[in-house]
């Protein structure tokens, strides 16, 4: 039995999505002081300001809600995250879009982006009851991360990771796990081409974990 996802997610987990802010100045003893919030939360809309165009075309325009905001997180952890939620002006139309930034603060710079389409405005998202009951749990964004997670085993220095949400297929064996398929390309390296892959996520559908991920080319 085969169903289609249409919630549109972007991904994009980039290393060209770097942008440097000004240095801190130093806090007392010599160590170097925690980097403003105003200053990350400026780089990571840069950041995904220049994904949108990377992904949507060079004249896309992004305008932002309100300054990201910074999630929860371990208070001496090096690498924190931002998120934040916008509109984009692309060819194509005016949608919404949200975002999340990790930011790394030991050499202020945005460490990578991830972008999520909510959709055309007053777009109602499937309702969960679209789907088999018993595949309720089923998480789209779950099974692209964990795909993202062995893409970057598989290239450690990828600079992009786009999901083509028109592509997924669940399908579901009697009495067993269910199977999440779909296509996205990729950029290995910032000088490597393009490469196009397919991925297919094992999930327990009693919870929704991602029971394993498989990558082809």
């Amino acid at each position: 039995m085969q169903r289609s996802f249409n919630a549109p997610i972007l991904a994009c987990l980039t290393a060209l999505c770097s942008a440097t802010v000004a240095a801190p100045a130093s806090a007392p003893g010599g160590a170097a002081a925690a980097p403003g919030r105003t200053a990350a939360a400026t780089a990571c809309e840069r950041a995904a300001q220049d994904t949108l165009r990377e992904t949507r075309g060079a004249t896309a325009t992004a305008s932002f809600a309100a300054a990201p905001v910074l999630a929860p997180g371990p208070a001496d952890a090096a690498e924190v995250t931002y998120r934040g939620s916008g509109q984009v002006r692309a060819a194509s139309g005016t949608r919404p879009f949200s975002y999340s930034c990790t930011f790394d603060t030991r050499t202020n710079t945005v460490a990578g982006v991830v972008l999520r389409d909510a959709g055309a405005p007053g777009q109602t998202p499937p309702a969960a009851q679209a789907v088999e009951p018993d595949l309720s749990q089923i998480s789209p964004t779950a099974c692209e991360s964990a795909a993202a997670g062995a893409l970057k085993q598989r290239w450690p220095s990828v600079a992009a990771i786009h999901f083509n949400a028109d592509t997924r297929q669940l399908s579901q064996q009697d009495g067993g796990n269910a199977s999440l398929r779909g296509q996205g390309i990729a950029t290995p390296t910032v000088r490597a081409p393009t490469t196009h892959f397919s991925y297919d996520c094992t999930v327990d559908p009693r919870n929704g974990r991602i029971v394993g991920v498989r990558i082809a080319d």
